[in-house]
């Protein structure tokens, strides 16, 4: 072996050494809190969705197709580092519709801590959203999203509660809206605000 070839023996073999040591920091795991697993299935609406939702703990969140903002457009960017709530709702929905004056109050309540409340209306009758949004004095972001959106987050009563964590995970499904306050401070042990991006 020459000079030369050894040279890039050893250059090879020190820039792997490099990248080795990098790739932990970069790929390191945040130490999950295990109060929000528990709470995401206790909390779940009904049993027999369980098995399709907790499918989707654990991974990333699926793309959000939403048009016709209320309350000031969510782009993607903007949830980057956010522990995201989104609340599948119908027009049509009186449980939906009961349900927004506490996501009024969630909204507000976890704003300072990089905490985001989105409406995602769909489930037929869209078009009512704008009525619906005034008259029940919905003060956070929502829009109207696809069916093909609600397929790929499985969407399977109104309202749907998902709870997205700032490494944008689906933590929590399909929770019942008392315990949407119950997961987000779980997430809040886990993930405090002064870690947000």
């Amino acid at each position: 072996m020459n000079f030369r070839s050894l040279f890039f023996v050893v250059l090879t073999v020190c820039l792997a050494g490099v990248v080795y040591a990098d790739a932990p920091e970069k790929t390191a795991k945040r130490k999950e809190n295990p109060d929000v697993a528990r709470l995401a299935k206790e909390g779940h609406w009904l049993e027999k969705g369980w098995a399709e939702h907790s499918k989707l703990l654990g991974q990333p969140a699926p793309a959000l197709e939403m048009a016709e903002w209320i309350n000031g457009e969510v782009k993607p960017e903007a949830t980057k580092g956010k522990i995201v709530v989104v609340d599948f709702w119908a027009t049509w929905c009186g449980p939906c519709k009961a349900a927004i004056p506490h996501n009024n109050e969630i909204a507000k309540k976890y704003a300072d801590q990089g905490v985001l409340v989105i409406g995602a209306c769909g489930g037929g009758k869209e078009d009512a959203m704008g009525d619906v949004a005034k008259t029940n004095k919905i003060e956070y972001p929502t829009a109207r999203t696809t069916p093909a959106t609600s397929k790929a987050w499985k969407v399977q009563w109104w309202p749907t509660y998902v709870v997205i964590d700032r490494d944008n995970n689906i933590r929590a499904l399909g929770i019942k809206p008392d315990y949407v306050d119950k997961v987000v401070d779980a997430l809040l042990q886990e993930q405090p605000a002064e870690k947000a991006k």
